[in-house]
């Protein structure tokens, strides 16, 4: 690895500590003391599936079984997970390897549009999770030290339109790439078997356009 300040930070839900990939990545990183940070975003359902049927212990100690030191916090609290990630990444940037943060949070609404959470908890569960809402508690926190939360919701507002105007415009002047591109970085040399497929694809693309013609 490089001698910098450099290091990775990979995001994932608590379904995919159960899929081989984490426990393979855990291991490089241990191996090789990478400076990744994994950020385990626990919101208590891998789609219908509660942790504990997932798990026995608590997510963050599976990190121990590669000897990589994990953090377990309050995922609404923005503040607690501010805090855990600066040190994770200190520990990264300052040649300590790798490190696990278990963020524990809810999802509020279904897995995707065609979940239907009811079939799998109950609205009791759900209710008492909206105190816990992070933008609340931080609503909350400002307006104990006094700050206009009101001024503070408008201004982001207005900052968040120009911001979205922006991202709509760049992404419609986007224009695609030539999809043989993706052959450009598999190796960093020329590769025989990747130059074949690529030979493979203009010719499959170009078959394409010779029966539009």
């Amino acid at each position: 690895f490089k001698q910098d300040d450099s290091c990775s930070i990979a995001y994932f839900g608590d379904g995919a500590t159960t899929e081989g990939d984490v426990s393979e990545a855990m291991v490089f990183a241990s191996t090789y003391n990478a400076p990744v940070v994994f950020f385990c975003q626990n919101n208590g359902y891998a789609i219908s599936e509660p942790t504990s049927v997932q798990a026995k212990h608590v997510l963050a100690r599976r990190a121990s079984g590669f000897d990589i030191p994990a953090y377990r916090v309050d995922g609404n609290d923005i503040l607690a997970v501010l805090a855990a990630t600066r040190l994770a990444l200190h520990r990264a940037r300052t040649g300590h390897g790798p490190s696990f943060i278990e963020a524990v949070t809810y999802r509020m609404g279904p897995h995707t549009t065609t979940d239907d959470p009811s079939r799998y908890r109950d609205n009791d569960e759900v209710e008492s999770w909206k105190e816990r809402d992070p933008m609340l508690r931080v609503e909350r926190f400002l307006e104990s030290e006094g700050f206009d939360v009101e001024q503070l919701r408008a201004d982001a507002k207005t900052k968040a339109d120009a911001l979205a105007k922006q991202l709509r415009a760049g992404a419609i002047a986007i224009q695609p790439d030539p999809a043989e591109q993706m052959f450009d970085n598999v190796y960093s040399s020329p590769h025989a078997r990747i130059e074949r497929q690529r030979a493979e694809y203009k010719a499959f693309a170009a078959s394409y356009e010779k029966a539009a013609s």
